[in-house]
């Protein structure tokens, strides 16, 4: 996960687009620039019509645009904000200065959505959704999207067979999820999961976060992510496991 691509949120109409295309995973998504519409907002033009000291940084726009991957074709719609932003220079060859304005627009939502990173193929149908949804919330409400990776270990925790309640005073108690992770026998990952859990605490109930904060979330359950579906080392551990266990081949279906 190249966290470079994520922290930059915005672009204008000659930006080189690096999100990657959510069809073939390529960074080849071209901004359609005579399909890239912009206006001002309602309560932009009436705070500009009521002060009199007002500058032309404080215009708010609302876009939407059109994004097409130039290797697999795919189509991808998006809507967000934007404001123009001074980008004057002074043109030493000419000796004068060149006052100019460019809008920067910040996306709020992708359809289809745009990816993080990849998931790995053997993820759950639920797990692979709930971490979905996080991305889509990526754009508009970081805190929510914290609180959707937070959720997303419970899933993990769930379908890792680790133990959700236990028996205090003769009643069924709910294990909290640091006890769970703490209670999970992948060493390897044990701590990348709770820092993952901290991030996610840290959007779910307090509500200050960044976008590098969830960057490294994501960057931490990704590698974690791997570790437990594709790691090769647990996959050879397994196939030596079931010979030795036979003494002879394993078992095809």
């Amino acid at each position: 996960m190249d966290l470079n691509i994520w922290t930059k949120r915005y672009f204008d109409e000659n930006s080189k687009i690096e999100w990657p295309c959510p069809s073939c995973n390529t960074s080849s998504l071209n901004l359609i620039k005579e399909k890239l519409h912009h206006e001002e907002t309602a309560s932009s033009k009436k705070f500009r019509s009521e002060n009199e000291d007002w500058e032309i940084e404080w215009i708010q726009l609302v876009f939407n645009g059109q994004l097409t991957c130039k290797n697999c074709g795919e189509v991808v719609f998006f809507t967000g904000t934007g404001n123009p932003e001074h980008t004057g220079y002074y043109d030493q060859v000419l000796d004068e200065y060149n006052d100019q304005y460019t809008n920067f627009f910040t996306p709020t939502f992708f359809q289809p959505l745009i990816k993080l990173f990849n998931i790995p193929d053997k993820c759950s149908e639920e797990l692979l959704m709930e971490i979905e949804n996080s991305f889509k919330l990526f754009w508009c409400d970081l805190p929510s999207c914290a609180n959707k990776i937070r959720i997303s270990l419970e899933i993990l925790m769930n379908e890792q067979g680790v133990k959700k309640f236990e028996i205090r005073g003769g009643k069924r108690v709910p294990i909290s999820l640091h006890k769970r992770i703490e209670n999970y026998n992948h060493s390897e990952i044990k701590d990348l999961l709770l820092a993952i859990k901290w991030i996610g605490n840290t959007g779910s109930h307090i509500g200050d976060i960044e976008t590098i904060d969830i960057l490294e979330a994501y960057r931490l359950l990704e590698f974690s992510l791997n570790k437990i579906y594709n790691d090769e080392i647990k996959e050879l551990k397994k196939i030596t496991k079931e010979i030795n266990k036979r003494k002879g081949t394993r078992k095809r279906e």
